[in-house]
């Protein structure tokens, strides 16, 4: 690999949404009691590119009602390339019977728990890079 060689790209908005829309699982980071705290959830994007996702009560749940604002987290990787997208947005949660059956349709869980609560991300801002990972050996 020369010096030249580019080994970090920027992603566009689209390749983003891209990547968001293949996958179901990432990882939530979000505010309670002056610290910041990272949990896994699965989600499904619904038509207005909201990120939607099911929580029962407990911390998260009760942390989301005072501060909304949160971070979103996926990345993936193979033999030769990795990426990493960030969102950042506020969450509210869907409250409307026929609002969650929409939100939800494409919701799958993974775990056999009882989540109430469905909550959506609106999303502000949408980053990501895509990495060459450099070969063992060089």
């Amino acid at each position: 690999m020369s010096k030249d060689t580019v080994v970090v790209r920027k992603l566009s908005t689209k390749e983003c949404w891209g990547y968001l829309s293949r996958t179901s699982f990432a990882r939530l980071a979000y505010h309670l009691r002056g610290q910041t705290r990272i949990a896994p959830i699965n989600y499904a994007l619904d038509e207005d590119q909201r990120v939607i996702f099911r929580t029962a009560e407990g911390s998260k749940f009760y942390a989301l009602q005072v501060e909304d604002r949160v971070a979103l987290e996926i990345d993936d990787y193979d033999e030769t390339t990795a990426y990493s997208v960030v969102i950042q947005g506020h969450v509210s949660e869907i409250l409307e019977p026929h609002e969650i059956k929409e939100a939800t349709v494409n919701l799958r869980p993974w775990v056999r728990t009882h989540k109430k609560h469905v909550l959506a991300i609106t999303v502000d801002e949408i980053t990501g890079r895509e990495f060459e990972i450099t070969p063992h050996g060089t």
